[in-house]
């Protein structure tokens, strides 16, 4: 009785614990909530996910971070494209796991490896990372200077990190300042972070698309 008792204190606390690091970010919902919006047709449509992933110039053997992974959109495609290589998924919400194991799973595809990651920080399980991809996310993190320079401690030498993000005049949440990050905010972190702008990529309309490379 004392044990059971015991695993389920510990199973509410683990529950409390992601709850709370799910939280923590910026206009964070649960997975199950996100999902039929990070799914909808015309959000899929508008990610122009194999133009992005072209720009890339991604190589067999590759590790890419695919950073707030969501259900896997891109995690996928970059699995894909690096064949040989890895992608760490991270996400703070296990659901979003569950779903992008379940559609690696049926795509037979082998080299994403799932990672619930910390608020702070990825937590990725190797220093090893060419890419860091982050894809309409960085406005929902909410310590982006000291995220990003988590981030940048994982890169080999002269790995990247990829940003794309809505423009301000253009962000659906350009209501909520809190949710709007601009190019300048972002380059000036970057550079914090050791990492200098290499590409100023034009591909959406309403977006920025640049790619910084560790110094």
């Amino acid at each position: 009785m004392v044990r059971r008792a015991s695993f389920l204190a510990t199973a509410v606390m683990a529950s409390c614990v992601l709850s709370v690091a799910v939280e923590a970010q910026l206009a964070s919902r649960p997975a199950a909530e996100w999902t039929k919006t990070l799914e909808s047709p015309e959000r899929i449509a508008s990610l122009r996910t194999s133009d992005v992933i072209a720009k890339l110039n991604l190589k067999p053997g590759d590790v890419v971070a695919d950073l707030g992974a969501g259900t896997g959109l891109f995690s996928l495609p970059l699995a894909k494209a690096v064949s040989s290589g890895r992608v760490y998924t991270v996400e703070l919400d296990e659901g979003f796991l569950t779903q992008i194991r379940e559609k690696a799973t049926s795509e037979n595809v082998t080299n994403i490896v799932p990672v619930l990651g910390k608020f702070t920080d990825p937590g990725l399980p190797a220093r090893d990372v060419d890419v860091a991809f982050f894809h309409d996310v960085l406005h929902h993190v909410e310590n982006r200077a000291a995220y990003l320079k988590s981030v940048a401690g994982y890169l080999k030498p002269g790995g990247r990190i990829v940003v794309i993000e809505f423009n301000p005049g253009d962000s659906p949440h350009k209501a909520e300042p809190a949710l709007v990050v601009s190019k300048e905010q972002t380059a000036a972190w970057m550079a914090d972070a050791g990492l200098a702008p290499s590409e100023d990529i034009q591909l959406f309309p309403d977006k920025y698309f640049v790619v910084y490379r560790r110094k």
